[in-house]
């Protein structure tokens, strides 16, 4: 098989193996390259244009006969290694993994980068960056943030084969630790209470259910058991594409009391299965600005302090560690892939842990 997948290399990429004899001087060549495009079709299109060359010319012209010389290609600069990961790797990333690193490619990367040939951005260059960077008072992680899509797009470049070797980067900055301060129940209170009716829905998803904001925006009626008090968190939607929740699972979650009183009023409208639970005003789910102008205007009428609405998911969280659940628990609640982003939150109340070192007052009393 002249196309096929190297399951030997990381990412598995599609190669061409062609084996034929060299009109020229007799001699058995082989041509074993990644393919150029990185789709089953594009491969085996490019598998066609080379057995046609063979065919025509009796060789293939990038190979040239022992001793005779060949100009070296020009090397890949970095704006042609983006158009390549844009046509290859980001068609397997999440839309809003790819939006987000497109932002910063477009913002800062091509700007400074964009003509360099892949081999001038090295340890000493990304590092150069990174201080530039940093005088422009960026956080770490904002500067990581930028420096990562880079990254990703040279070490696609090298994966299918249009550069030698990555590059030795310098390490990603250290990022403190945030200790997160979550809304009151009070203000969630209020703000739920101010809220339009059609909104009122998406703010409980969010602070009673602790459902991320394309969580929310996914959430359909068939996903809901008011029966049972569970719901299920299936997918999310992310500038309009469908996809599986963060953490790449489904996962299921208690419908708390005062959740349930929203969607049993929310249920009494007339809805499909494939209906979201939470819908924009026109009955669509929202997109993220329409989300998050809902929540500011809710935030305005009910005269308190701004807070994001990930700031809700966050509530949610911290209110489960108060009410004594164990972190695996909350991680399964919250979806959290690692369970070292949900012990964050445990720092959080401060009375539970000064509850817990009592213990020793009353030993050396």
């Amino acid at each position: 098989m002249t196309v096929r997948r190297d399951p030997r290399r990381p990412g598995r990429p599609w190669i061409i193996d062609i084996t034929y004899k060299d009109t020229r001087t007799g001699q058995k060549k082989r041509y074993f390259r990644n393919a150029l495009l990185q789709t089953a079709d594009g491969a085996r299109k490019e598998e066609r244009r080379l057995l046609a060359t063979i065919a025509e010319k009796g060789y293939l012209p990038d190979q040239a006969p022992e001793g005779e010389h060949t100009p070296p290609k020009p090397e890949m600069t970095f704006c042609e290694a983006v158009e390549l990961y844009k046509t290859t790797l980001a068609q397997k990333l999440k839309p809003s993994t790819h939006i987000g690193y497109m932002k910063n490619v477009d913002a800062y990367l091509l700007p400074r980068f964009g003509s360099w040939p892949l081999s001038k951005i090295d340890r000493a260059a990304v590092t150069a960056f990174d201080l530039e960077l940093a005088r422009e008072e960026l956080s770490a992680s904002t500067r990581n943030n930028i420096v990562i899509p880079l990254r990703t797009i040279i070490g696609n470049a090298v994966e299918l084969g249009h550069h030698d070797k990555k590059p030795d980067f310098p390490k990603l900055n250290r990022v403190k630790s945030k200790v997160y301060e979550p809304p009151s129940p009070e203000l969630i209170d209020a703000v739920v209470a101010a809220a339009d009716p059609h909104v009122r829905v998406a703010i409980g998803l969010a602070a009673y259910a602790g459902l991320r904001a394309g969580e929310v925006r996914g959430l359909r009626w068939l996903d809901v058991n008011l029966d049972s008090d569970m719901l299920i968190v299936r997918q999310t939607i992310t500038h309009g594409e469908v996809v599986a929740p963060k953490s790449g699972h489904e996962r299921g979650i208690p419908i708390a009391p005062v959740l349930k009183e929203l969607l049993v009023e929310a249920s009494k409208k007339q809805h499909k299965p494939t209906d979201p639970v939470a819908p924009s005003r026109k009955g669509t789910p929202w997109t993220e600005s329409g989300l998050r102008g809902a929540f500011k205007r809710a935030l305005e009428r009910a005269q308190v302090p701004a807070t994001r609405l990930h700031g809700l998911r966050h509530f949610f969280i911290t209110e489960c560690f108060k009410g004594g659940a164990s972190a695996p628990t909350v991680q399964q609640l919250a979806g959290h892939l690692h369970l070292s982003v949900t012990q964050r939150y445990a720092h959080t109340n401060d009375n539970l842990k000064k509850e817990a070192v009592k213990v020793f007052t009353r030993r050396s009393a």
